[in-house]
């Protein structure tokens, strides 16, 4: 099927079809830092599992990567090719362990080709060609919140933050002692405090954009020389 005859979807089937881990992002081979945690026994078991979830991830999503989605979808809705630049080149310099840059850059410019073959907008295609002549690094936030730019802000922020927290409770059978079974009951627990986390991320502005976390900077930094790896970061 041609890029340019690719059906519009209802925006949940859509919003489910680019959530799906069968989506080729590439997103599967990374942990984002969760791999050497675990290898430096800051998570062991279900609670310290939960504790991560609680006081690493949620606050990185509030003040951070949920900010950045909608940053970029309201970039995309006007149109605002150098204010996505500009998002991009800062999501750039807040990134500061490169596995985790290269991560963001490597899975956005594979969605961003995948959005582009089943999802064409123009403003997609403005910002594929800004990345394709290095203008613009394709950060995976950045990617998304313009591909899906026509969707519902609630339901937009809530897909990503559902996304990065059931990615790392489904790396965790393969790192830990923990079954299926005890990952889903940490995952739902932090799901709970999905409405309240969404609401938080809505007060940031772009002048409060950034968050740091020596904990995953410094397991991503160690997991980049580690001896061995099951994840690509």
């Amino acid at each position: 099927m041609d890029n340019e005859t690719a059906p519009v979807l209802p925006w949940l089937a859509r919003l489910l079809q680019v959530s799906d881990s069968a989506f080729p992002t590439g997103g599967y081979a990374h942990s984002q830092g969760f791999e050497q945690a675990v290898r430096l026994g800051l998570v062991r078991d279900e609670k310290s599992m939960g504790h991560y979830l609680e006081h690493h991830l949620w606050p990185m999503l509030i003040h951070f990567e949920l900010p950045v989605v909608r940053f970029a979808q309201e970039a995309s809705l006007k149109n605002d090719l150098p204010g996505l630049i500009a998002l991009a080149n800062d999501v750039d310099a807040t990134k500061t362990a490169r596995e985790l840059r290269e991560a963001s850059r490597s899975i956005g410019q594979r969605r961003l080709h995948a959005f582009c073959e089943t999802g064409p907008s123009p403003i997609l295609a403005t910002l594929a060609r800004a990345v394709e002549e290095g203008r613009c690094p394709a950060h995976h936030a950045v990617v998304y919140g313009t591909g899906l730019a026509s969707f519902p802000p609630h339901a937009l922020m809530t897909s990503w933050a559902f996304q990065s927290l059931s990615a790392v409770c489904l790396s965790t059978p393969k790192l830990l002692r923990l079954g299926q079974n005890t990952a889903q009951r940490v995952l739902t627990a932090s799901l709970s405090r999905m409405e309240e986390n969404v609401s938080l991320s809505l007060a940031i502005e772009h002048d409060e954009l950034g968050w740091f976390d020596p904990l995953v900077e410094i397991a991503s930094m160690q997991h980049e020389i580690a001896y061995e790896r099951l994840f690509i970061s």
